[in-house]
């Protein structure tokens, strides 16, 4: 009996015990955050309030969208397959354009009806099924509960910058380990250069751009430290096509016209100023319209071929070009003349002339992959 007790009085002594450690214990936890701040950058993107929206799913409205006010652009696509999902599927494409068409009318008239100010800017459904409209952003969380809706999203603008797509691609690291293509020489068979721009060796003034007669060489305007050498193959009122004027060589590779500015982008992310190889030296080629978007294909061959008279001679010639691109889109492409008829495709192609090797590159439009030259 009198060890039970013993046994009795010892427990409560062991509670008593741990209840008195846990009290000791209560009060302010330490906190497990100190000395670990967020980063700066992580910080910054912290809410100064919640937000709310009820019955949409965040995959269908962009969280940038949640809390916007007032009129707001955005792209709206929608579930009907595109003509370019149909191809994918091997359905019939025009089929899927109208489908799609015909979804985006009954859509648009929803939009209509949630604000009556909302404005359609466009409508595409071959690369994909949306719209992009102008509406108060107090009707998007009952756009994005719409079962025709995949996705609601702000309407982005880009610029176009050198600075971010150079160090990008890495050209930024050829240049410090050395290479800026200096010592190359690059013909553009394009619109033309103009040499007058500050990015590409010229003044920069608009007025000396403007006095500029494109199809005469004024002392002292041509060429350039940076282009070196070119000639207009086509002239500066070729369009092609039935009823176009004839081609009018000229001396003078001006990027110049209503519908020029196309060679001298081009040259510009070549050799320019904080291009992929600001070192080389350009050779402007004329070979497209000044006014159109057409290109001519006896210009063009006869930019690749050998020349006299004081024009540029590449391949082969007084001044060797080791690089010519061709940002053109050739279409057919059966008909391009210059188009290799045994060999596969492949990014670049080497030439061995008499004088010299050299390379050509072609970049189409419609993003078909580069091909070889004969």
């Amino acid at each position: 009996m009198k060890r039970k007790i013993l046994y009795a009085m010892m427990a409560l002594a062991l509670v008593f015990s741990n209840a008195s450690a846990l009290l000791a214990q209560e009060g302010d936890p330490p906190d497990r955050f100190a000395g670990r701040e967020l980063p700066a950058s992580v910080d910054a993107l912290r809410l100064d309030t919640p937000l709310e929206a009820d019955g949409i799913f965040g995959s269908v409205l962009d969280g940038a969208l949640l809390g916007a006010g007032g009129p707001i652009k955005v792209i709206i696509r929608l579930s009907a397959d595109s003509g370019a999902d149909a191809f994918e599927k091997g359905l019939d494409t025009g089929r899927a354009r109208k489908d799609a068409k015909a979804q985006q009318d009954a859509f648009l008239n929803q939009v209509r009806a949630l604000d009556p100010n909302a404005r359609v800017i466009a409508r595409v459904q071959i690369v994909l099924n949306a719209v992009f409209v102008e509406v108060d952003a107090s009707a998007l969380p009952a756009l994005a509960q719409d079962s025709r809706v995949l996705r609601i999203a702000r309407v982005a603008d880009y610029e176009m910058d050198l600075s971010e797509t150079v160090p990008y691609i890495g050209a930024s690291a050829v240049h410090a380990a050395g290479h800026d293509g200096s010592g190359i020489k690059v013909a553009v068979l394009d619109s033309g250069i103009d040499y007058t721009h500050a990015a590409l060796g010229g003044s920069g003034n608009p007025a000396d751009f403007a006095a500029n007669n494109p199809t005469v060489i004024e002392p002292g305007t041509f060429p350039t430290a940076k282009v070196v050498g070119g000639y207009d193959f086509v002239g500066e009122a070729w369009t092609g096509g039935t009823g176009s004027p004839p081609l009018a060589p000229d001396p003078d590779p001006l990027d110049k016209g209503s519908g020029a500015g196309h060679g001298t982008h081009v040259a510009h992310i070549i050799g320019g100023d904080g291009g992929v190889a600001p070192g080389v030296s350009l050779y402007g080629v004329g070979v497209c319209s000044k006014v159109s978007t057409s290109c001519s294909g006896i210009a063009l061959i006869q930019g690749l071929l050998p020349q006299k008279n004081g024009r540029v001679e590449a391949p082969i010639g007084r001044h060797p070009v080791e690089r010519i691109p061709r940002c053109l889109h050739l279409r057919p492409y059966h008909d391009d003349p210059c188009r290799p008829r045994a060999r596969p495709p492949r990014n670049l192609s080497r030439s061995r002339s008499r004088r010299t090797d050299f390379l050509t590159a072609e970049r189409t439009e419609n993003a078909e992959a580069l091909r070889n030259e004969p």
